[in-house]
């Protein structure tokens, strides 16, 4: 077996992965793949941002106001590796018998039905 990022990475195919952004967001997916610049694919992926409301300057410091959290439904998405600060695992795969991929390959077409 291949030693390096992409072997550790390929562990949590199909895993639910906590994904945390270089500008704050968060990221939470179920990781379908990867490439060599660590881009990766998720699905029914959900981007939680916390938002924050200031009253100007007090002191040199912004006093926070409110601060709420704030959650986006999006789906399937890529993400840049260059964007990517730390991703954690949230959940294991879901079991083997819903199989996400259907296998491919000759002799899985079925026919049109014209007649």
């Amino acid at each position: 077996m291949p030693s390096g990022k992409g072997s550790k990475l390929l562990r949590y195919v199909e895993h639910r992965l906590r994904v945390s952004l270089v500008d704050g967001r968060t990221i939470i997916g179920t990781f379908l793949a990867f490439d060599k610049h660590l881009n990766l694919v998720l699905v029914d992926t959900e981007e939680f941002r916390t938002l924050r409301n200031t009253n100007g300057k007090s002191g040199g410091r912004a006093a926070i106001i409110e601060e709420r959290q704030e959650k986006r439904s999006l789906g399937l998405i890529i993400l840049r590796g260059e964007n990517v600060v730390s991703i954690a695992v949230e959940g294991p795969p879901p079991p083997s018998g819903n199989a996400r991929v259907v296998a491919g390959g000759p002799g899985v077409a079925k026919g049109a039905g014209r007649g």
